[in-house]
């Protein structure tokens, strides 16, 4: 029969382990979501370049 403390140090490496990887999902999660804000302001700056190149070209046009 195995002792308690072998028990408790069983249940605090699962209790870890459950932790690790939940911090893990965290920051995959959290990773993602930055990567999506990164993929908007990319295409909100590559809208704005090309609105500021309609523009010069109608101001070269006047």
């Amino acid at each position: 029969m195995s002792t308690p403390s072998g028990w408790i140090s069983i249940i605090l490496g699962l209790i870890i382990l459950v932790v690790l990887i939940f911090a893990f999902y965290q920051v995959n999660k959290t990773l993602n979501d930055f990567k999506v804000e990164l993929e908007k302001l990319k295409n909100s700056l590559e809208e704005t370049r090309r609105n500021t190149e309609e523009v010069k070209k109608k101001l070269e046009e006047v």
